[in-house]
């Protein structure tokens, strides 16, 4: 019998005979074509039992059991209610289209209506995601403004003065740098096998977030440091892209042919103590313990220290990043001197690779960095100028 032609009772007979089919089955072909029956038969029987329950309900209006004009209030509460953005039903529906598995008419309208959004919880998880692969996020200032974005900045303390009460006041003097964020494009494609459909919700959403956020935290991580403001974003290595780092200003060169404690304690001291509080050293892992970890000062004390699982040099705190350069090292305040903006939030695409009997997914984001603040960051290398 066509399966457009089965009842409701035909239905779930076929489910449970289907079941014990599958149960003692042992070709893998016949396993196989079993899912995808079932997967039909799920549907239909999802379909039929719609149609029972509108029967009801005109049944019930007809015997004026209840009054229309209340269910279908109800009905348009709960679809405004229901498929929102920050919903459990929107993020299951998202979910389910996103691994290939068949929505129903109402979950398929919600996700058209919304573009395929990404559901709020499931766009906290990247987000959260990203800062644990790339705790730098967590350290510089980051904004969540849509499109470009432009500040001024004090480059400079203002000058104050005192005026007797009922005199004119002048404006102080002060310097302003406007710092402007745009937008770039970052992205990444992961791919999976065909066969999507069988996994579960939490099990495919905790996989593709993995996926994304990994391969866009080493992009973004990458431009924090290293961008070169040419055609992507701004990193702390080129805080000043008119001049170069200049020693014993901004930077500390290496005072002998390997790093040594008085490199440190310079840095330490050219940093303005208006960023102090907040300063930590950044590093590549391979510079902290080839270079750091066995530094100690006059009197034999080791500069370095572990505290709550953390490494301090001096009593501030260490982070790592492979993308610093080896011998390279950052210290300062990095929440004010360094601004990003995710101006575009994590989406996700999907897209058929019949090439490969797979699916596609395109997750992508935009982003912008630019260091704000001078002297806020100072670099210690063995090639400062």
């Amino acid at each position: 019998m066509k399966l457009e032609e089965m009842n409701l009772e035909q239905v779930t007979q076929r489910l449970a005979e289907l079941d014990e089919e599958v149960r003692n089955a042992n070709d893998v072909e016949f396993v196989n074509k079993a899912t995808e029956e079932k997967k039909d038969l799920l549907a239909r029987k999802a379909e039929l039992e719609d149609l029972e329950s509108r029967k009801q309900a005109a049944l019930d209006i007809s015997a004026q059991k209840v009054e229309p004009k209340v269910i279908e209030t109800r009905k348009e509460n709960e679809m405004e209610k229901t498929f929102a953005i920050d919903s459990v039903e929107y993020r299951n529906a998202w979910l389910n289209a996103m691994k290939n598995t068949q929505v129903s008419e109402a979950e398929q309208r919600a996700l058209t209506g919304a573009s395929y959004l990404v559901p709020t919880a499931t766009a906290n998880k990247v987000l959260d995601s990203l800062v644990d692969m790339v705790p730098l996020l967590n350290e510089i200032d980051l904004l969540r403004v849509k499109g470009n974005v432009t500040f001024a900045v004090n480059t400079v303390a203002p000058t104050v003065s005192i005026k007797a009460g009922g005199s004119a006041v002048d404006d102080a003097t002060t310097t302003f740098v406007n710092v402007s964020l745009g937008s770039y494009t970052i992205s990444t494609i992961v791919r999976i096998g065909a066969d999507t459909a069988s996994m579960a919700i939490d099990a495919f959403e905790g996989w593709l977030i993995g996926k994304i956020a990994e391969q866009l935290s080493y992009k973004i991580e990458h431009y924090i440091i290293n961008g070169d403001g040419e055609s992507e974003p701004t990193g702390i290595d080129l805080a000043f892209v008119s001049s170069a780092w200049t020693n014993e200003t901004d930077a500390v060169d290496w005072a002998s042919t390997s790093l040594g404690t008085v490199d440190i304690d310079k840095a330490i001291g050219l940093l303005p103590a208006a960023y102090d509080r907040n300063a930590k050293f950044l590093m590549s892992k391979k510079t902290f313990f080839q270079s750091v970890i066995g530094l100690e000062d006059v009197n034999n004390v080791p500069l370095v220290s572990r505290e709550e699982g953390k490494y301090r040099i001096r009593g501030y705190e260490v982070i790592f990043s492979d993308q610093v350069t080896t011998g390279d090292i950052f210290y300062g305040d990095f929440k004010r001197g360094m601004v990003g903006n995710l101006s575009n939030e994590v989406q996700v695409e999907r897209d058929r690779n019949l090439s490969y009997n797979a699916w596609d997914y395109l997750g992508w984001c935009s982003f912008d960095c630019k260091p704000s603040k001078v002297k806020a960051i100072i670099k210690i290398a063995s090639d400062i100028a």
